[in-house]
């Protein structure tokens, strides 16, 4: 194996692990949010291992650029991993977010967008492993599915007294609504590296 190579599957494995921090993060802060303080100290952690390993990620793919100058798919991986590993650390920072509210409301909806968000890092988890079959069509329908239930969610505490509790619904909503935008950006990426075509997924 050429030392490139070498430097590429580290650089992907050490991907899959942040994909893992991440998809841990949301599952963990829906309970932070109604109160389990177990998962809100464990997702303070993630979060911050996230930001070395994203900063790790993107410091050795500069490094392989600069020392290997790659061209084709090997450029096209690096330059674009760079940008998934942070897509993944900004998922972790919202759950963060998320898991320093508190609320007792709704813990059934955000429950469905939370197994619908897992169901998107399942299809990525598959994708970084080369398995990319339909997974536009796959992200974009649970994608609108998180869009139309956080709308539904937000659109019910409307005209509601903004007490703490009824900010953090909303703003819980919306960031888990972002989380769902990004995880369907991050596919679109998968994909351009895998096809060397870009493709619009949301």
């Amino acid at each position: 194996m050429r030392v490139l190579d070498e430097r590429l599957e580290k650089i992907k494995e050490e991907v899959v692990e942040l994909h893992g921090i991440a998809k841990n993060s949301v599952e963990l802060c829906i309970d932070a949010l109604f109160g389990d303080e177990n998962s809100a100290v464990k997702i303070d952690e993630l979060e911050r291992y996230s930001d070395i390993l994203n900063t790790d990620i993107e410091n050795e793919a500069l490094g392989a650029v600069a020392l290997f100058q790659p061209v084709a798919r090997d450029l096209r991986f690096l330059a674009t991993i760079m940008r998934i590993s942070g897509n993944y650390e900004r998922i972790v920072d919202y759950a963060l977010k998320i898991s320093r509210c508190r609320a007792n409301r709704f813990r059934e909806e955000l429950e469905e967008i939370r197994k619908v968000l897992l169901e998107m890092f399942d299809i990525l988890g598959s994708a970084l492993q080369g398995d990319v079959e339909s997974i536009a069509d796959k992200l974009m329908t649970r994608d609108d599915m998180i869009d139309r239930k956080s709308r539904d969610i937000i659109d019910r505490l409307k005209g509601e007294e903004m007490t703490d509790e009824t900010l953090c619904l909303i703003f819980s909503a919306r960031f888990l609504e972002r989380i769902g935008d990004i995880l369907a950006k991050t596919g679109a990426r998968i994909l351009y590296i895998e096809k060397g075509r870009r493709v619009w997924i949301k």
